[in-house]
């Protein structure tokens, strides 16, 4: 029970002193000076209903005391409303912001130098180095998802807490594009079998594990801690920086999707490298994790199929092996990689390996999806098989 109501009980039983009505009017101001206004009003209030005369006055004041509280209160959630968007736009603003700047500097370096010798590749290579400083610099939080998971502050890895869906809950939060989540969706997906108020208490002390082991032997006294509660909801502190593998493959991506030819590739085997596995594998099974985890690996198959395009095109017969075998080791049953790889062995002049290569794939294909390859590929091996192939 709060202090106002247990001194609503006690005046009931006729167990005050008259000093506690001038108690309540004392401890109220002090309150509201000190900020507390709703305790304050709350025991002023009390207060006055127990005095021995009618004060009208002191009422009236009570009453427009409450009422500009309640516009306050209204404006104060509106202000924190707008500041959460603010710092969602702002860190959005200044990712476009990069990906602009870094395509403006490969645009003017390519025009400064466009009648020198040096090759583009170059480059191109030292405008993805410097794009990659630029975007790494160094937050106070970095976490990775396309390898094991792990959240580094200033580069010192984390201990996390040992506490299994205290972890699943911080990657849950790490992968949400706002970074949070409500009580109602923690609880359903950590504990979909206990009843409410069970679930809300596993969820309460899981959710303080965690906040420790993030806190642990870290000196910045960050203000409100690392993960916020507020309205049911919990969110990673806004203000404290957070950057992601995820964010990285992405902008890089954006940016060499912007390019063609050789201005991609520094850009595209820079993100393909991040992709060291599927995001959030400790997730695999989960059902929110799903959508984005297959998001991801088309684009990571996208851009491995233009680098291994754009290599066998130039003549790079083993970089283009690399991202076609790349494709297979991520989809065995990609027919375009197959096809690749079969051009690729013929071209290096190793057409028993191109011939073999195109017998693996469809026992692939009869295997696991019980097809034959598409007359596309067939033809391809004829081709091969006859030495009239035509690329």
């Amino acid at each position: 029970m709060d202090s106002t109501g247990t001194f609503r009980q006690q005046m009931a039983m006729g167990t005050f002193e008259p000093i506690s009505v001038t108690f309540l009017l004392r401890r109220g101001i002090e309150y509201i000076l000190q900020g507390y206004y709703a305790e304050g009003i709350a025991l002023i209030t009390l207060g006055s209903e127990h005095m021995a005369s009618d004060h009208k006055h002191l009422n009236s004041i009570l009453d427009t005391l409450t009422k500009e509280y309640a516009k306050f209160r209204r404006a104060r959630q509106t202000l924190e409303e707008a500041s959460a968007c603010f710092i969602k736009a702002q860190a959005e603003l200044q990712m476009d912001i990069v990906t602009l700047s870094t395509f403006l500097q490969t645009l003017l370096s390519s025009m400064n130098n466009e009648n020198s010798p040096v090759p583009e590749s170059i480059k191109h290579q030292h405008s993805v180095q410097a794009f990659t400083e630029e975007n790494q610099a160094d937050p106070v939080l970095c976490a990775t998802c396309l390898g094991p998971f792990e959240v580094r502050r200033r580069g010192v890895p984390i201990t996390l807490c040992a506490n299994r869906n205290g972890q699943a809950i911080l990657r849950y939060l790490v992968a949400q594009s706002d970074h949070k989540a409500t009580t109602d969706t923690l609880m359903s997906l950590m504990w979909p079998e206990d009843d409410m108020d069970t679930a809300l208490r596993k969820l309460q002390v899981t959710v303080s594990i965690l906040r420790r082991s993030l806190q642990a032997n870290d000196v910045s006294n960050v203000q409100g801690g690392y993960i916020l509660y507020k309205q049911r909801t919990y969110q990673l502190n806004p203000s404290i920086p957070l950057r992601t593998d995820v964010d990285e493959f992405l902008t890089l991506y954006n940016v060499g999707r912007r390019l063609s030819d050789e201005g991609i590739v520094p850009y595209y085997e820079r993100a393909c490298n991040l992709y060291t596995r599927p995001f959030l594998t400790e997730d695999i099974y989960a059902d929110w994790s799903f959508v984005q985890r297959e998001h991801l690996r088309q684009i990571h198959l996208w851009m491995c199929h233009a680098l291994a395009e754009y290599y066998l095109k130039v003549g790079a017969y083993s970089n283009a092996t690399r991202w076609a075998t790349t494709i297979i080791e991520e989809n065995r049953c990609d027919e375009t990689a197959h096809r690749l790889l079969m051009r690729i062995y013929f071209l290096e002049e190793r057409r028993n390996d191109a011939l073999q290569q195109y017998h693996l794939f469809e026992q692939i294909l009869l295997k696991e999806l019980g097809m034959r390859p598409m007359p596309e590929t067939v033809r391809l091996y004829l081709a091969v098989k006859n030495g009239e192939i035509d690329l």
